[in-house]
């Protein structure tokens, strides 16, 4: 009788060990939340391959392309290793590592790279070209707040229009993406290390200041010190998702 429980014990798990990696990419990409980015749904579709390992389609605005990800654990840490390329080419890629632990969020060596065209569009206005490439070395979100922040973010140069008749060429420029004590902050600057542009989060608000070297170098401002500050803005910020 023990023997032919324990076999009984034994067949039941190989099935469901069997059935749950038998499971179709399918299945997960049905539970996959809707996701909103800049006013558009990103969509998922033609699920192909097994839960964990496995390729899809995706469609955002007017880019469509390929979504492949596979199954990664990083130490006792469950997560995926994703990579989204564009059917454009170039146009827009990501790549990157992405877990979940206990209900907390990490993300290590994200790339991303993706022409400026496609936010500047969202500027009234406004117009620009090169591309941005992005590295997000490691992030780490923890009960809705951001503990850990490390990355890069890089503007290649190109030309800038606003307005009727506002034109202007700009250089390459850096950005510094980091933790300043506990507040995720971001910094970007010029190639002579002029403050342009920073952020940062802090106290549940998300704080924009905009330095006079940003339209000094636009050429549309004269005299002053390039560290005023010409443009700031805050606003609430939450990594909570919404209800309904």
């Amino acid at each position: 009788m023990p023997r032919t429980l324990t076999l009984a014990l034994v067949f039941i798990v190989s099935l469901l060990v069997f059935l749950v990696i038998s499971m179709p990419a399918a299945v997960l990409v049905e539970r996959v939340p809707a996701v909103r980015l800049a006013g558009a749904a990103l969509t998922l579709s033609e699920p192909r391959g097994r839960w964990w390992q496995g390729q899809a389609r995706w469609r955002w605005k007017q880019l469509q392309g390929s979504l492949d990800w596979t199954l990664d654990w990083h130490g006792l840490v469950p997560g995926a290793q994703l990579a989204l390329r564009s059917d454009q080419g170039q146009q827009a890629n990501l790549s990157g590592w992405v877990g979940a632990d206990w209900g907390d969020w990490q993300v290590e060596q994200a790339r991303l790279s993706l022409p400026v065209a496609l936010v500047a569009e969202h500027v009234p206005q406004g117009g620009a070209d090169g591309r941005v490439d992005a590295v997000l070395m490691a992030l780490q979100i923890a009960d809705d707040t951001i503990e850990q922040l490390q990355g890069t973010l890089d503007y290649s140069g190109g030309r800038v229009t606003w307005g009727n008749n506002g034109s202007a060429a700009v250089p390459e420029l850096q950005g510094r993406l980091s933790m300043e004590g506990q507040v995720p902050t971001l910094r970007v600057s010029d190639p002579e290390g002029e403050r342009l542009v920073q952020a940062r989060i802090d106290e549940g608000r998300f704080h924009l200041e905009v330095m006079r070297a940003w339209p000094l170098l636009l050429g549309v401002s004269q005299g002053g010190s390039p560290d005023d500050v010409v443009f700031q803005m805050s606003q609430p910020f939450s990594l909570k998702r919404s209800q309904g």
